[in-house]
């Protein structure tokens, strides 16, 4: 894999968390990441608080069709300090709270 590698993209995978995982032993510096049409699950931490903890650069961040059986998976993303760009289209997300600064 290209240690350069900063944007990745990742449709329909039922093992998101594997390819995530497997990235973190590579030392890659992800700033976009897109993950269409998964299911993100209900485990506690959960794949997104585990993307905020492993990739806090990130300043791209698509969740574009992604299902969750709960809404409080979405609850770590206001913690990506440097997020300038965030898709939820078609996902059922009940609420995401933001707060400013």
């Amino acid at each position: 894999m290209a240690p350069a590698l900063h944007s990745l993209t990742i449709y329909y995978h039922g093992r998101v968390a594997d390819i995530l995982e497997f990235l973190v032993h590579k030392h890659i510096d992800l700033r976009k990441l897109i993950i269409k049409y998964c299911l993100l699950g209900e485990g506690i931490p959960g794949i997104l608080a585990n993307i905020v903890e492993l990739y806090q650069d990130l300043e791209g961040l698509s969740l574009e069709g992604c299902l969750s059986l709960i809404s409080s998976v979405f609850c770590p993303i206001p913690r990506l300090k440097k997020l300038s760009e965030l898709n939820l289209s078609f996902c059922q997300v009940q609420y995401v709270c933001v707060l400013s600064c």
